[in-house]
């Protein structure tokens, strides 16, 4: 019966060895082709979840939502600073996003514009027919848009 736990085993600690975030387990640094940023992100609407990578001396990854609002490329802590990534956004802005297999280097900068948050309410809305925003405390989210570095 030892034995039926090997492989299940070996083939989370090569997954997690990948340094990606694996679901909801955050990773390390991510891999990818490394692109120019894009003038518009309307793409991504095709794209269910991308990877953020934050805290560049000890790259820290997640999976994450994302959308595209006014040519710019827009994500959201609904936990606030309880979430360890904003934390990190908040110590240094520079982050990599992780989109198919095209990484991108970009910056973190906090929105608090109330008429791109409900343009971005509006898109996230949209895209994710799971999201019910009015079943979210909103109070303590931030907003980041990414830009080029």
């Amino acid at each position: 019966m030892k034995i039926a736990w090997v492989v299940p085993v070996g083939l989370l600690l090569l997954a997690l060895g990948c340094g990606g975030p694996l679901v909801m387990l955050p990773g390390g640094s991510l891999s990818g082709t490394l692109t120019s940023t894009p003038s518009d992100w309307a793409f991504t609407d095709a794209v269910e979840t991308v990877q953020l990578e934050t805290r560049p001396e000890d790259p820290y990854s997640v999976n994450i939502w994302g959308v595209a609002v006014d040519d710019r490329f827009f994500i959201v802590s609904g936990r606030g600073m309880e979430s360890a990534w904003a934390q990190h956004i908040a110590a240094d802005p520079n982050v990599k996003l992780r989109v198919g297999s095209d990484l991108y280097e970009l910056r973190a900068i906090r929105s608090e514009d109330s008429a791109v948050r409900e343009r971005f309410l509006t898109a996230l809305t949209a895209k994710y027919e799971d999201f019910d925003p009015d079943a979210q405390d909103s109070s303590n989210a931030i907003l980041y848009h990414l830009e080029a570095r």
